[in-house]
Formats: C-alpha cells, sequence, structure tokens
C-alpha cells in the first residue's frame, strides 16, 4: 500500500494532508495512526538496498546491515517524517519494537507508508 496519511487525533498533525493511493490498506493507516495518537515514540530505520542506494557495493550494503542499530532515527510526530532523506524507504515502528511491515519514504515532499508483505 501507498498511502500518504496523518493521525485524525492529533491536533498538530492534521495540517499533513492525507492521500489514498491505489494500494491503501486501512489496517496499516489505523495502525500508524494509533502509534502518533498513543504519544510513543517512533523511530524510522532506512533499509539498506541497492534500490535506496544504487551507487553503493552489495558488499558494503551489508556490512553497514550489521549496524542498523545506530541508524534509528527518532520520529516523534507525523510531521517528523518530512525531514527524512528524500526517495529512500525505511522501516518505521514504535521504538520498543523489534520488528515492523511497516514502510515509509518521502517522495518530492509527500509522505508514503506502505504495508510491506514477505514475497
Amino acid at each position: 500500500m501507498n498511502h500518504t496519511t496523518a493521525p485524525q487525533a492529533s491536533d498538530d498533525a492534521r495540517h499533513v494532508p492525507v492521500k489514498r493511493l491505489q494500494h491503501y490498506n486501512p489496517e496499516v493507516e489505523q495502525r500508524v495512526q494509533g502509534w502518533f495518537a498513543s504519544g510513543q515514540p517512533l523511530v524510522w530505520i532506512p533499509i539498506l538496498s541497492q534500490e535506496n542506494f544504487p551507487d553503493v557495493p552489495q558488499q558494503l550494503l551489508e556490512f553497514a546491515d550489521h549496524y542498523q542499530e545506530a541508524m534509528r532515527w527518532p520520529v516523534h510526530r507525523m510531521e517528523d517524517l518530512l525531514q527524512l532523506p528524500n526517495g529512500i524507504t525505511g522501516w518505521l515502528m514504535p521504538v520498543t519494537a523489534s520488528d515492523t511491515d511497516v514502510a515509509c519514504g518521502v517522495w518530492n515532499g509527500e509522505i508514503y507508508i506502505l504495508g510491506a508483505r514477505a514475497a
């Protein structure tokens, strides 16, 4: 699912427009909205892949992947997502979580939140 989303419960996030795209998944939207509405801190961790970093050798990406814990980007409000590096997909999850199926990225000033599933 690709969609831009904003929590309805948070006054400071209401100015982030919502645009549901073709593969909209309401379960993922509700989960992410719940995270923001609860006020729990989130983290964004870049996905170290050739798609995100086409000029970086695969061997270097695999090495860096062992240090993902150090790459956690703190996210406290929906607006924080707009500060993510443009065009890089990462995992979005509560800071206390060890895994997630929610990916997030920013392209040209728009936040995309995606539900990822195993192939």
